[in-house]
């Protein structure tokens, strides 16, 4: 093979056999994952929201706490936005994780809850207070994250995951090439336009 097929291990691509490369001539629909492949993969806080008085830094740094014992992406973030503030993290004990909704331990001697509000609403809290804010992060393509303190909702943390530099021309490319793109996500529409190739 010459030509771009022998380009293509350079570029990471591997093509096992003709057969394969035939049929990627016929492919009319490029369906990407959005974490990591569009974007860069590494989420970062990009709005703190306290609620109802509450100190933002004390919110971010229990939050953290909890997070810290999480495996999930956006927890990451979490955590690093505290350590940016130069926040105290204390370590969270009591720890539960429901996939998909949040979590929540205790931190601090605090009970602390971090997730959607939907996870805040299962256990009881009212998420009305924070129904305005949650909404104007997910319309600028934030993923939203509620913080409860003590049985109450606390406040929210926007988060973001940029997307990369080369991901406009890509898709553009792609789309010239006669194939549409289409982009799968585990965040809610808003935030996956948000983060989706402009």
């Amino acid at each position: 093979m010459l030509g771009p097929p022998a380009r293509a291990p350079t570029a990471g691509v591997l093509i096992r056999n003709a057969e394969a490369l035939e049929t990627l001539e016929r492919v009319d629909t490029l369906i990407v994952d959005k974490t990591g492949t569009l974007t860069t993969g590494n989420p970062a806080v990009r709005t703190v929201v306290a609620l109802g008085g509450r100190d933002e830094g004390e919110m971010v740094g229990l939050a953290a706490g909890l997070e810290r014992a999480s495996e999930h992406p956006l927890a990451a973030a979490i955590v690093a936005e505290a350590v940016r503030r130069g926040l105290a993290i204390p370590p969270a004990d009591d720890f539960q994780s429901e996939t998909g909704r949040g979590v929540r331990g205790t931190v601090g001697g605090r009970q602390v809850a971090v997730g959607t509000a939907a996870f805040l609403e299962q256990m009881g809290m009212a998420t009305t207070p924070a129904a305005a804010p949650a909404a104007e992060l997910a319309a600028r393509g934030e993923t939203v994250v509620h913080v409860a303190l003590d049985g109450a909702p606390a406040g929210l943390i926007g988060i973001t995951d940029p997307v990369k530099p080369t991901t406009p021309e890509a898709i553009r490319r792609q789309e010239a090439g006669r194939r549409r793109s289409r982009m799968v996500a585990g965040d809610g529409p808003p935030a996956a336009e948000g983060g989706g190739p402009a």
